[in-house]
C-alpha cells in the first residue's frame, strides 16, 4: 500500500502538510514542557479584577439585596457567594497569588484590616461549568485531565466574606490554540500553493514526456516552449537541442544512404552491359547474377531511404485493415498467407513504415511455404503483438539476433533458391523501433520461425 500519492503535486502537498503538522507538534510539546502552565494569562487577570470590582461595590452599597445582586451577576465562568470568613489562619499564598490579591486590594482601596485571599489550584476538567470553556481534549491529555480554578475571598465591612470562583485562561492554552487554529488556517494556503506550484512544474514535464514519446515513435514535434522554473527550463532546452541534433544526424545519414543507392545504379548498369559481352557462358551468368543481386540491394537501400525521408507523420489507423492490406498484397502474388482479422482497433502509427516492416517479414516467411499472421491484443495498457509464422528450417539460436544485421544472409536458414538481399529484416527492425517497439525472432518447437512485433499501446 502506497502512503504517498503518485503525482508530484500530491507528494509535494503531502510532504508540506506533514512538515507543518510535525513542526506544530514539536512547538506545542516544547511550550507544554517548558512553558509556565500555572501562570494566569494577563488578560484573564484584568477581566477577573473588573468583575470583582463591580461585584464588591454593588454588594457593599446594597448589602440588603446582596443575594439578588449576586444572582444577577453570576456567570458560568465566575461564581459569587456570601460566606463566613474561614476560621483559623488562611493558607499562605505564593508569589502569583499574593500579587493578584494585592492588585485587587489596590483597585478596591481596601483598608489594612480587610484581607483578600487568592488560591489557584488544579481541579478535574470535567467540573467546568460550561463545555465551551473546558480545555480541549489535547490540553486535558497533556495535563492529565486537570484544569485550573481560582478562588478569591474578600472580607466585607459587615464581617462576611465575598467568595468567588473563577476559571481563568492560563498561559499554556497558547499551544492548544496553535493546533486548534493556526494549523487548520496554515494548511489551507500551503495546500493551494503546493497544488499550484506542483501543476506549474508538472505541466511542462507532461508536455516534455509526450514530446519524448512522439519523438521515439518517429515524429518530429515542434520545439517545446521554455516554461516553468529554471531547472525545468534547462531540461526542456536540453531536450530541444537533443531533438534538433538527432534530426540533423538522421537526415544526414538518410541523404547519404539515398545518394549511395542512387549513384550505384549507373556503374552497376554499366557493368551489366559489359558482362553481357563476355564469351564464357558460365562466367557471364555468374557475373550477371552477382550484379543483379547488387542492383536489388541498391534499390532496397534507396527505397528505404526514400520512405524515411518522407517524414511521415503519426496518425490513427485501423490496425487490422493495415495488416489486411499487407496480407492481400502477398496473396495477389500467389503466396499462401493465413490471416483472420480481429475486431477493429485504432492505433497511432506511421502506416507506410509499419506496412513496410510487415511486408518484409511476410515476404521473408512466404519463401518457405504457408505463412500465418496473428494480431494479439492484450488488456488496456498492454503492448500489441503482431506474429508472423513460417514453416522454414528456422535459424540457429546464436544467430537469431544477427539475422537483423544489414546484408546478412544466414545459409542455415536460407537456401540459394530463396533469394533475398539481407536487408529485409534490418529495414523491418528499423521501422518497428521508429515506433518505439521491437521485433524479435524465435524458433517454433514444431518447426519454423516466429517473428514477433511488439508495439507500445
Amino acid at each position: 500500500m502506497r502512503l504517498l500519492p503518485r503525482s508530484l503535486a500530491g507528494q509535494l502537498l503531502a510532504l508540506l502538510i506533514l512538515a507543518m503538522v510535525a513542526s506544530h507538534l514539536i512547538a506545542a510539546l516544547i511550550l507544554w514542557k517548558w512553558g509556565t502552565s500555572d501562570q494566569i494569562h494577563p488578560l484573564a487577570v484584568r477581566k477577573i479584577e473588573a468583575r470583582l470590582l463591580s461585584t464588591y461595590r454593588l454588594v457593599v452599597s446594597h448589602s440588603a439585596l446582596a443575594d439578588s445582586v449576586l444572582e444577577a451577576l453570576d456567570l458560568p465562568e465566575s461564581r459569587f457567594t456570601i460566606t463566613s470568613p474561614p476560621p483559623g489562619t488562611s493558607p499562605s499564598m505564593d508569589d502569583q497569588e499574593a500579587a493578584l490579591a494585592q492588585a485587587i486590594r489596590d483597585r478596591l482601596s481596601l483598608p489594612a484590616g480587610q484581607s483578600v485571599r487568592a488560591h489557584l489550584r488544579q481541579v478535574d476538567a470535567r467540573s467546568f461549568p460550561i463545555e465551551e470553556h473546558a480545555p480541549s481534549w489535547l490540553a486535558q491529555a497533556l495535563s492529565g485531565g486537570n484544569a485550573w480554578a481560582l478562588d478569591i475571598d474578600i472580607d466585607l465591612p459587615n464581617g462576611k466574606s465575598l467568595h468567588s470562583r473563577h476559571w481563568p485562561a492560563m498561559m499554556h492554552p497558547h499551544w492548544d490554540r496553535v493546533l486548534g487554529f493556526s494549523l487548520p488556517v496554515g494548511v489551507l494556503p500551503i495546500s493551494l500553493i503546493a497544488i499550484l506550484f506542483g501543476r506549474r512544474i508538472m505541466r511542462p514535464l507532461k508536455r516534455l514526456a509526450l514530446a519524448a514519446e512522439r519523438f521515439s515513435r518517429g515524429d518530429h514535434p515542434q520545439q517545446l516552449p521554455l516554461e516553468g522554473p529554471q531547472g525545468i527550463r534547462e531540461i526542456t532546452n536540453a531536450f530541444n537541442e537533443m531533438q534538433e541534433r538527432l534530426v540533423r544526424f538522421v537526415n544526414g545519414r538518410t541523404r547519404m544512404i539515398a545518394a549511395i543507392g542512387h549513384d550505384l545504379r549507373t556503374p552497376l548498369a554499366s557493368l551489366r552491359i559489359r558482362a553481357e559481352l563476355i564469351d564464357d557462358d558460365e562466367l557471364r551468368e555468374a557475373m550477371i547474377l552477382t550484379l543483379d543481386e547488387m542492383s536489388v540491394m541498391a534499390e532496397e537501400t534507396l527505397h528505404f531511404a526514400q520512405d524515411d525521408a518522407k517524414r511521415e507523420s503519426t496518425r490513427a489507423v485501423e490496425l487490422s485493415a493495415l495488416i489486411n492490406d499487407a496480407v492481400s498484397h502477398h496473396r495477389m502474388l500467389g503466396k499462401e498467407v493465413e490471416w483472420t482479422a480481429p475486431p477493429a482497433t485504432l492505433y497511432h502509427c506511421r502506416p507506410v513504415h509499419l506496412k513496410r516492416a510487415l511486408n518484409n517479414l511476410i515476404d521473408n516467411a512466404t519463401r518457405y511455404g504457408r505463412t500465418r499472421v496473428w494480431l494479439r491484443l492484450g488488456e488496456a495498457g498492454e503492448d500489441i503483438r503482431i506474429e508472423v509464422e513460417d514453416e522454414g528450417p528456422g535459424i540457429a539460436p546464436d544467430q537469431l539476433d544477427r539475422a537483423f544485421e544489414p546484408f546478412v544472409r544466414l545459409d542455415a536458414a536460407r537456401g540459394p533458391e530463396t533469394g533475398g538481399t539481407g536487408l529485409g529484416l534490418a529495414i523491418a527492425r528499423s521501422c518497428i523501433r521508429a515506433h518505439g517497439g521491437e521485433v524479435t525472432l524465435h524458433n517454433r518447437p514444431e518447426g519454423g520461425l516466429l517473428a514477433v512485433i511488439t508495439l507500445p499501446a
